[in-house]
């Protein structure tokens, strides 16, 4: 699921937060009595506790997951009973309720969300989405895509193509746009493709990869649609037949055209010798876990060993509020000791980033041959090399809101205060204003390689982006990028190196220009003309 809330409201966030924990301890309690009773069931000596228990931990893992979808679901309902969910056109702010009850109900589906996609088992995922309010069927196939969990519908059969996004809502300036987005039986949806809110798909039809509806469009039942936005371009009963199809597809090796001098590279020492990648690999990676798996075996073999499994599984046990004080801590110790990991994963990285940094190159061209160039090059390499696992740690966490802290902290780039980075590309030398949201699979680069193999130039500048502007999914920005305040791009929008995206805008395309009236009401199917 994509990030929820986008508020200025300090107060509010940590109101998020607090229902976010509140979700995760409690959804955890089943696991620990499932663990509580294994512990019981034998005794650390029987060889039966140790065949046993990678099947009764995957078990436990499952009731983890239903756990938690079910204690999110009791938590929607009360939400539900105060405030009815709507769709429209909000205001990101905390004085319009339907927008901080969107936001809330946003968090409370993110945790089991974010558990059930860290395993591939289509049938969990599907009965998640259930129990939280998609209407989906059991035969269809979600392939990893994103897909909001409020306003969709999805009949039988339907696939989705990993990378996809089905959106029910966009942030369009400082709105958010909520629609219904219907999906009817046998649908195909083509990898990395975007489905914005509002969208109809009729039965049969077929989206091709890449392609982006408009809010509110509606696809004809029996067809094939493709482009950015999708047009209709063909019929079911016009596809190409095999023969025709097979002909079309080229069988010669392209590589045979190009000669080994074409791709031979004279071959330079690094500057940053390859042994020195893996160890600090290692520091940031392994070093991480040192200091809290050592207090996790101590937490194991001092509190929940001694104080909870040793206890009879028993009602004497429940009845005592010692075992509910000692139950509901541990998880929150755990996530105390995920958190120190993530620390230290920040740590070590901005040690090496600082002198790597020192050391690497300025923003600038250049030439990738030259001896001098590539030395620099090479520490900006390794620099890149340094920011991978980082930024993959925090951004695919529970709490991925916590990237924020580590890019300021590493000193990789300037973050504002309020703004949201969802799981997305991000490269150092990016830099955000205040109140900025940048979407899912989004790309946002420092560098760019330049010419053919063996004779190119890289190009490494970094990107402004000013405050309270918008990067919607699957945005890209390219070196030397700079886009004003209060501008907006919509989903699968790029812009070119150098580029100078103005104020007060919406924007669109590859390149990314500033469209007119006329345009945004068409793009956002008459919901908001960017007033």
């Amino acid at each position: 699921m994509r990030e929820g809330p986008r508020t200025t409201n300090t107060l509010a966030k940590k109101r998020y937060l607090v229902i976010y924990i509140v979700i995760m301890v409690l959804s955890a309690q089943a696991l620990l009595i499932w663990f509580w009773f294994y512990w019981k069931l034998f005794s650390l000596n029987d060889v039966l506790f140790y065949i046993l228990f990678p099947a009764w931990f995957f078990i436990g893992i499952l009731i983890f997951i239903l756990s938690s979808v079910i204690i999110a679901k009791i938590f929607l309902t009360f939400i539900n009973l105060f405030h009815t969910p709507k769709q429209g056109v909000f205001t990101t702010s905390k004085e319009d309720k339907d927008y901080c009850y969107w936001s809330l109900r946003a968090v409370t589906k993110k945790w089991p969300i974010w558990l059930i996609r860290q395993l591939s088992l289509p049938f969990f995922e599907i009965l998640a989405y259930k129990i939280l309010g998609i209407e989906t069927s059991f035969s269809n196939a979600l392939d990893n895509a994103w897909i909001d969990c409020e306003y969709i519908k999805l009949g039988k059969n339907v696939r989705i193509g990993q990378g996809s996004l089905i959106m029910s809502n966009i942030i369009i300036g400082n709105k958010l746009i909520v629609r219904e987005v219907s999906i009817g039986d046998n649908v195909i949806i083509g990898a990395h493709a975007l489905i914005l809110p509002g969208t109809i798909i009729g039965n049969n039809s077929i989206v091709d990869s890449n392609g982006l509806t408009l809010i509110n469009q509606k696809l004809e039942p029996n067809s094939i649609y493709s482009g950015n936005p999708v047009e209709k371009y063909a019929a079911h009963d016009i596809l190409p037949n095999r023969a025709l199809l097979e002909k079309s597809i080229p069988t010669e090796d392209p590589m045979n055209s190009i000669t080994k001098e074409f791709i031979r590279e004279e071959v330079k020492e690094l500057s940053v010798p390859f042994h020195f990648y893996i160890i600090t690999g290692i520091i940031i990676i392994g070093f991480s876990f040192i200091i809290p798996g050592i207090l996790f075996f101590m937490t194991l073999f001092g509190l929940i060993i001694p104080y909870l499994f040793s206890l009879p599984l028993s009602m004497t046990s429940f009845l005592n509020p010692t075992t509910y004080l000692i139950m509901l801590s541990i998880p929150l110790i755990l996530i105390g000791l995920y958190l120190l990991h993530l620390f230290f994963v920040a740590l070590f990285t901005r040690w090496f980033y600082k002198r790597a940094d020192l050391r690497g190159a300025s923003q600038g061209i250049y030439d990738r041959n030259l001896d001098d160039s590539s030395k620099a090059l090479d520490y900006y390499h390794f620099r890149s090399f340094l920011m991978k696992y980082p930024i993959f740690a925090f951004s695919r966490s529970p709490f991925p809101w916590l990237l924020n802290w580590e890019l300021r902290f590493i000193k990789s780039n300037i973050i504002g205060k309020s703004t949201v980075l969802e799981e997305t590309f991000l490269h150092s030398h990016i830099n955000f204003g205040k109140n900025c949201y940048l979407g899912t699979s989004s790309h946002i680069t420092n560098h760019l390689v330049d010419g053919v193999y063996g004779s190119e130039n890289l190009t490494f500048i970094g990107v402004s982006i000013d405050d309270n502007s918008v990067l919607n999914s699957i945005t890209g920005g390219l070196p030397g990028t700079e886009i004003g305040k209060n501008s907006t791009l919509l989903p699968s929008s790029t812009t070119i190196k150098f580029d100078k995206i103005g104020s007060n805008g919406i924007y669109a395309g590859f390149p990314a220009q500033k469209l007119t009236k006329e345009e945004i009401n068409k793009y956002l199917g008459g919901e908001y003309l960017g007033e």
